[in-house]
């Protein structure tokens, strides 16, 4: 069976904006990014895996943003450090993590140097690999900026994410 018939067998779910998913179960995770970042984790010898969907980078409040805080998967810091905090406490170490990160493009003026250097796509992939690196994990793959979106397809069981680039021209009823 190849990878495209086993992935249809295996239930899907859609990764809203501001959402985090972690799994043990085999799953398909898809979602779409513009600006946004998903950062995914996968532990192979668990079966544990997890993606999050970024608006921004970091909660304005991120001294109270805890637990009980329900919009911090809204914030690349807030929910890379979730997903990390999810899996240690299964016992996993940092480090063992498979992590792989998309997203960040500057969609608006991108053609100006000066507004995709601070655009919120950069400043996301940049607290995104902070994040990472200040959590002990270790980016494996990226695929960040440019200027155009993304769609992600993540699948847990495997870790693998297939990933289209999307031009501006994509969209209901265009095909590529």
């Amino acid at each position: 069976m190849d990878a495209w018939n086993a992935q249809r067998e295996k239930p899907r779910i859609y990764l809203k904006p501001g959402e985090l998913c972690l799994s043990k179960r085999p799953v398909v995770v898809t979602t779409v990014l513009g600006s946004c970042v998903s950062a995914t984790f996968c532990h192979q010898a668990t079966g544990l895996a997890a993606i999050c969907h970024a608006l921004q980078p970091q909660c304005p409040n991120s001294a109270h943003c805890m637990e009980g805080c329900g919009v911090r998967y809204r914030y690349a810091v807030c929910a890379i450090q979730a997903m990390t905090r999810q899996m240690t406490a299964r016992g996993v170490r940092p480090r063992e993590i498979e992590v792989k990160l998309f997203g960040g493009a500057a969609l608006i003026g991108a053609s100006r140097p000066e507004t995709a250097a601070t655009s919120m796509g950069r400043q996301n992939v940049e607290a995104a690999m902070e994040t990472i690196h200040d959590c002990g994990l270790v980016l494996k793959v990226m695929d960040v900026g440019g200027s155009f979106g993304r769609k992600i397809i993540f699948d847990t069981a495997t870790g693998e994410v297939l990933m289209k680039r999307l031009r501006r021209s994509d969209g209901p009823g265009q095909s590529s």
